[in-house]
């Protein structure tokens, strides 16, 4: 456990069915004189935008609406949005949407305040001054994007997905409004909310683990593992619905204390590569990361098992990690999870150049509980690649 810790939190948390109406109160408060709205084409073409443009319009402004972020932003899309609002002396951003819309309006809104950041975004040091205030509606529970303080952008000619932070990333304002979910098919539901549960479990083992996140984890974990396969099943469940966005939440809070692990490690290059979707590819790799830590995590998992485990009273608790790690196996196979990676045009000739890159991403692997060799890293995969 760290020894020293903190936290960090948006500004201003609204929440509830029908929060989303608090963009006007957002809009007052700030002086806004001029909106992007930002969010995805699938988000657009469902409808979704139609009830915060309208308190946006009841305000009296009109805003400038951005549509088209891509699932997997490139920096050169940062850099042409960025072309996009300059000159429009926008003063407040709306993100709309999952991780990758909400990841573009954190970087775009302080790129608009740090001359010179766009062009070249692997100078974080470059972030000196506030962000124009941001923001951050999720339609999605799973990436915690909400309340992180970072951002991730894929390099294409490197096959690479780099990450950048900044407390001036946080968002200023976060809304969870459970009826912005309740469309998201159960695929998203399953990929996103694992997502976020890797994000709990992984920030609870991680060495940075500290009292401010095993609170957050452990409600995450609790929330989330009650709820996903009731989401998955029926969407229209807003008692689920709403468990999710809060575990979501709740798991992305960890993240500003703590910090990942493995499992992200190790999904980094099969993003990079292999386009794989984030939470399918840290999906995938969950239960197998959290078996190859179970003897240096036995602790913790005792201490997650009755959060996660609805049955845990009716196991021996000397039994709860393996549980734990069964448990796991057991709701991928529940939500549809693939057990393989071929099935994205990953073969077996491809094991040295996952386990180089994944090798590369020390910020995380130093964080795992278990130093994790070469070989374990590629034995990791290499079950992904037999099944």
């Amino acid at each position: 456990m760290s020894s020293t810790y903190s936290i960090k939190f948006p500004k201003k948390v609204f929440s509830g069915e029908g929060s989303l109406a608090e963009l006007k109160t957002i809009i007052h408060d700030t002086k806004a004189t001029s909106v992007c709205l930002m969010t995805d084409e699938g988000i657009y073409g469902s409808g979704l935008l139609e009830t915060p443009l309208l308190y946006i319009e009841e305000t009296g402004l009109t805003p400038l609406v951005i549509h088209d972020i891509p699932r997997e932003p490139s920096v050169y899309a940062v850099q042409d949005y960025h072309k996009k609002l300059s000159g429009e002396k926008v003063d407040l951003i709306v993100a709309v949407g999952g991780g990758s819309v909400i990841d573009m309006a954190k970087i775009l809104s302080v790129t608009m305040t740090n001359p010179g950041l766009a062009e070249d975004l692997r100078k974080p040091d470059a972030i000196q001054k506030p962000s124009v205030p941001m923001v951050a509606v999720p339609t999605t529970s799973g990436t915690g994007a909400e309340t992180t303080a970072n951002a991730i952008f894929l390099y294409p000619e490197e096959d690479l997905k780099v990450g950048i932070i900044s407390e001036y990333m946080i968002p200023d304002f976060v809304i969870l409004d459970v009826s912005m979910t309740c469309k998201l098919p159960p695929g998203l539901t399953a990929s996103t909310g694992v997502d976020a549960l890797c994000h709990a479990m992984e920030s609870y083992i991680s060495i940075l683990s500290n009292p401010f996140c095993k609170v957050f984890s452990l409600e995450a974990i609790s929330l989330i593992c009650r709820s996903i396969e009731t989401a998955y099943r029926d969407g229209s469940n807003r008692q689920a619905r709403e468990d999710m966005q809060l575990g979501a939440f709740y798991a992305g809070l960890c993240l500003t204390t703590s910090s990942t692990v493995a499992v992200h490690a190790l999904s980094y290059p099969l993003g990079g590569k292999y386009h794989i979707p984030h939470g399918i590819s840290n999906a995938i790799l969950l239960p197998y990361v959290m078996k190859e830590n179970l003897e240096c995590c036995r602790e913790a998992y005792t201490e997650i098992a009755p959060y996660m485990l609805s049955n845990a009273e009716q196991i021996p608790k000397e039994q709860w990690p393996e549980a734990v790690v069964d448990y796991l196996f057991a709701l991928m196979k529940n939500l549809g999870i693939p057990d393989s990676l071929q099935e994205f045009g990953v073969h077996p000739e491809d094991l040295d150049y996952l386990t180089d890159n994944a090798v590369k991403v020390e910020r995380l692997l130093l964080k795992n509980p278990k130093k994790l060799s070469k070989e374990d890293i590629k034995g990791i995969y290499k079950q992904l690649l037999q099944n």
